[in-house]
């Protein structure tokens, strides 16, 4: 009985934690570039279960190991469930045109690997305050007092050089390629390079905040240049676009209403396991 009321409290547990992440993607609904978090319910260890036959299901040598010699099997015991950590989806979200020059977004629905067929995903490079290297996919980008191209919270945005992009007149165009051109009245100057980084391995990103992700994994993610297969067909930098969240919001009010259905059978569970063992300790104590 008490396996029970321990299963069915880490039903409830795990409920509650898929149930925040679901209110933390909704509340970023609008954040550009941001990614929603799935969170993956999984089960604990199962226990088999067997049947002693002999005194104590001991090794006759005296060591004192268990064994299941002699024993006969009786099934598997679930133990409960738990909420792993929240994984990341990277699929595009979709694109909205603002016209701002300031704006940009990355479009790169199907980068494919040919040799592995794996699905790549393509980063902005920017450099923290601790002067670390992370990665954006929120292009919602401004100009700061020395002509610094800064994201929302103020991080530099790097070129391929691992250098901040200054860009001294507001007047700027970029590539499709992600070259950046100074516009003056005798024509366009190439400035910098945007720092693309590109990764086959999005579940070795780690979110920090909303907007950056730090990469956990060997070395640091890949040039984009140096990517040979990733071409203007099947990759983009649009001007003038942000990529919106790739929350969807009916799914996630559906989601949440089902977890909230699973966590309200997991109490009644618990309370009929409650209503039983207050029925046994009232009961054995009259006799």
């Amino acid at each position: 009985m008490f396996r029970g009321i321990y299963t069915a409290t880490s039903g409830m547990v795990a409920s509650g934690r898929k149930q925040e992440q679901l209110n933390h993607n909704l509340s970023n609904v609008d954040t550009p570039g941001y990614k929603q978090d799935n969170t993956v319910l999984r089960a604990f260890p199962d226990i088999l279960m067997h049947r002693v036959r002999d005194e104590q299901g001991f090794n006759v040598d005296g060591t004192g190991v268990p064994t299941t010699q002699g024993m006969t099997p009786l099934g598997v015991l679930h133990t409960g469930v738990y909420a792993q950590e929240g994984i990341p989806l990277f699929r595009l979200g979709d694109l909205r045109e603002t016209g701002r020059p300031l704006d940009i977004a990355l479009v790169d629905p199907n980068i494919l690997n040919p040799e592995t067929g794996q699905q790549g995903h393509v980063f902005f490079s920017v450099q923290t305050g601790a002067e670390e290297t992370r990665y954006t996919r929120n292009g919602q980008f401004s100009l700061d007092e020395q002509g610094y191209l800064t994201t929302s919270e103020g991080y530099y945005v790097l070129n391929n050089a691992q250098q901040p992009i200054q860009i001294l007149s507001g007047e700027f165009r970029v590539s499709a390629a992600g070259d950046i051109y100074q516009i003056t009245p005798l024509g366009e100057n190439l400035v910098a390079r945007l720092a693309l980084a590109y990764t086959e391995e999005p579940e070795q990103l780690v979110k920090e905040g909303n907007s950056l992700y730090r990469f956990e994994g060997e070395g640091a993610l890949q040039d984009l240049a140096a990517v040979g297969f990733v071409n203007g067909n099947n990759f983009q930098v649009r001007q003038g676009f942000i990529e919106g969240s790739n929350v969807d919001l009916t799914t996630t009010m559906t989601e949440m209403m089902s977890t909230y259905r699973l966590y309200e059978a997991n109490q009644r569970v618990l309370q009929a396991y409650d209503r039983s063992l207050e029925k046994t300790v009232t009961e054995i104590g009259r006799v």
